[in-house]
């Protein structure tokens, strides 16, 4: 009786033995692609891992920065810009009459300082007057420097030129008279009348004009390249200067413009900020209206980003029979400010509008069975740091 139940047992220990060969020849000589799935879905079915078909998580996606920069080019206008060279003789100082003499017992000198406000763009000075008593060779020194020595042959002689590379802000003009040398009995003098300083002055001031312009965050970003286009119109065509024209203090365009003609000038980036920009023209000489100033940016071609999911039958089915919910959850940067978009699933869009961190939506009834895609086109700049869909 007990042999029996041995053998027995021993049977069915080689049944088992060879029934688990059959089943690992039968594996092993399998198509590779059938023997890994086959080899995937038994681990699922052990170990509870995520697989697209029993995973809760159909979509997981970090978008980044979406910008409204829809359109390959833009333009920003500026405000025309007249630079006017305007010149104008002026007074630069009225004199009272004083006396210089030169004698045995009595010598005087006269001083008489004055300013210039602008030395620069002050051309011209001369100094006139008028001579009631002349008497010896007169000499006059600007700033120490002699400018003039001679009898003067009238009244009213010729105005003296003051050289330009002497002067500067503080000056002073000194008037003396030669010696009578022997003659102990005489006296050389000079009595100064109507005596004036004159110059040019040139007003630099409305030379040069100075606009402002805006790149939004999501338009410098997105910018692939910017042009400045303008049209000069010149003032006395013989007498013009050099155009400059600076954005953010680095010169883009400085050369004698070609008069009503269009110029495209490049802008290169790293002249450019995000925020307020600032652009310059200037001349040093002659008048110019620049006008039809605009500002072209040309922008990197729009990417638009897809994001696919997938939902298997029997998850399908649980949404349909309300035993799983499908939960679209969008995380944003900004947790205060407005955030609009246009959120397209299926091809079936709505515009969500929001002012929190998270926004969440059930999104069941746009969703199908197999593949699904979702979109999400913003409205103002948007910082998107996560897209997600959950079955919950």
């Amino acid at each position: 009786m007990m042999r029996k139940r041995a053998e027995t047992g021993t049977n069915a220990a080689i049944l088992i033995a060879i029934i688990a060969l059959l089943i690992i020849l039968y594996i092993i000589f399998l198509p590779a692609a059938q023997r890994e799935k086959l080899l995937e879905d038994k681990t699922s079915e052990t170990t509870g891992s995520t697989s697209p078909e029993n995973s809760n998580v159909l979509l997981r996606v970090f978008p980044g920065t979406l910008s409204i920069s829809t359109g390959l080019e833009s333009q920003k206008s500026i405000p025309d810009a007249f630079l006017v060279e305007t010149t104008s003789a002026k007074e630069l100082k009225k004199v009272n009459p004083f006396i210089v003499r030169n004698g045995w017992l009595d010598k005087r000198t006269h001083n008489l300082d004055f300013e210039l406000d602008d030395p620069e763009n002050t051309d011209n000075v001369l100094l006139t007057f008028t001579a009631k008593k002349m008497q010896g060779i007169l000499a006059i020194k600007l700033n120490k420097n002699v400018i003039f020595e001679s009898e003067l042959a009238g009244s009213s002689p010729e105005p003296v030129k003051l050289d330009k590379k002497q002067l500067a802000k503080s000056n002073t003009l000194e008037f003396s008279v030669s010696s009578v040398g022997a003659r102990f009995w005489a006296t050389n003098e000079y009595i100064f009348e109507n005596m004036r300083i004159i110059g040019d002055i040139t007003d630099k001031s409305r030379q040069e004009s100075t606009n402002i312009f805006t790149l939004t965050d999501s338009e410098f970003k997105s910018m692939e390249k910017a042009t400045l286009r303008f049209v000069p119109y010149c003032g006395a065509v013989n007498d013009l200067g050099i155009l400059e024209i600076f954005v953010n203090n680095r010169r883009v365009f400085s050369a004698a413009p070609v008069c009503d003609s269009l110029y495209r000038q490049s802008i290169p980036k790293s002249a450019l900020e995000e925020g307020e920009n600032n652009v310059v023209f200037r001349t040093s000489k002659g008048s110019y209206g620049v006008e039809q100033i605009k500002i072209e940016l040309q922008f990197k071609e729009p990417v638009v980003k897809t994001y696919y999911f997938e939902i298997s039958k029997d998850n399908f089915s649980r949404i349909r029979e309300n035993k799983k919910d499908l939960e679209l959850t969008v995380k944003f940067a900004d947790a205060n400010s407005r955030k609009r978009a246009k959120l397209d699933i299926n091809g079936r869009a709505e515009t969500i509008e929001t002012d929190k961190a998270v926004f969440t939506k059930n999104i069941e009834s746009k969703a199908s069975e197999g593949n699904n895609f979702i979109r999400l086109d913003p409205l103002e700049d948007l910082e998107v740091v996560e897209l997600r869909v959950d079955l919950v």
